[in-house]
């Protein structure tokens, strides 16, 4: 009966165990699956580690540092249409080599000049009285990006390409080259910012904020901005093309750390 009793306790002790195992990782799944932001599960897993580590606080620090940017990209696309593919695809390679030929005469240098999309498809036209397609010949399209670093010349840029044939539009979209200044100034006050709240929860329990413990980068984040002009159908040479006013957007490069930091008693 002893022997069975030991095996018995040994036993309910071992779920015991396995029953606070099981439990704790439920609090930690539930923990790291109650929000989608990555920012707020390493808050959760730094604040459960805190456990272990006691007389600590843990801050997220942002900032947002605004930069002018430094280059703008355009799509320019010509459209053509044919009896066939291949009359199509003749009349807007033509067209194509004399968009490109007269974006060089601007001054724009080939390696900022590139192939974004070319295409052929069937042009079909839709009769509501018999709900059929007819098909009326074939269209081809090519597109390219022009990288400029000058925003001074875009409105210049796009009057000429319209004047030689390009009948499709859209940009600037405005970026940085080299972001890495900016994202450092961003990452250095999201620094201080995260000490500075810090600093505000320890003044409010009257104790002080100590050294970094752990400190980890959490996003950054830089959307371009993004402004369209379109123009269709005006068609290459068919008159002089007033270049748009353009004014360049500011971009927003934005930062976030976690810090950890001791707490002087």
């Amino acid at each position: 009966m002893r022997l069975h009793r030991d095996w018995f306790l040994g036993r309910k002790h071992r779920l015991v165990v396995i029953a606070a195992i099981l439990g704790g990782l439920s609090v930690a799944m539930l923990a790291s699956g109650c929000d989608d932001s990555s920012e707020r599960k390493t808050t959760a897993a730094l604040a459960s580690s805190a456990v272990t580590a006691p007389n600590t606080i843990t801050v997220i620090g942002k900032a947002t540092v605004t930069s002018a940017p430094d280059e703008a990209v355009i799509r320019l696309t010509v459209e053509s249409d044919g009896a066939d593919p291949a009359a199509a695809m003749n009349v807007n390679s033509t067209s194509v080599a004399e968009v490109m030929e007269r974006l060089k005469a601007e001054g724009i240098e080939s390696t900022a000049i590139e192939t974004a999309n070319v295409s052929v498809f069937p042009n079909r036209q839709y009769n509501p009285q018999t709900g059929e397609e007819n098909l009326i010949g074939y269209r081809a399209q090519n597109t390219i990006t022009v990288t400029l670093k000058d925003a001074a010349v875009i409105g210049k840029v796009l009057a000429a390409a319209v004047e030689a044939g390009v009948n499709n539009f859209s940009g600037p979209v405005w970026g940085l080259r080299d972001d890495g200044a900016a994202v450092a100034e961003a990452l250095a006050q999201a620094v201080a910012d995260a000490r500075t709240k810090a600093e505000a929860l320890a003044t409010a329990q009257e104790v002080k904020v100590g050294g970094v413990i752990m400190m980890n980068e959490g996003s950054v984040e830089m959307p371009s901005a993004q402004v369209y002009y379109e123009s269709y159908d005006l068609g290459a040479g068919a008159s002089k093309v007033m270049p748009a006013p353009i004014s360049p957007a500011t971009l927003d490069v934005t930062a976030s750390v976690t810090v950890t930091y001791g707490l002087d008693r």
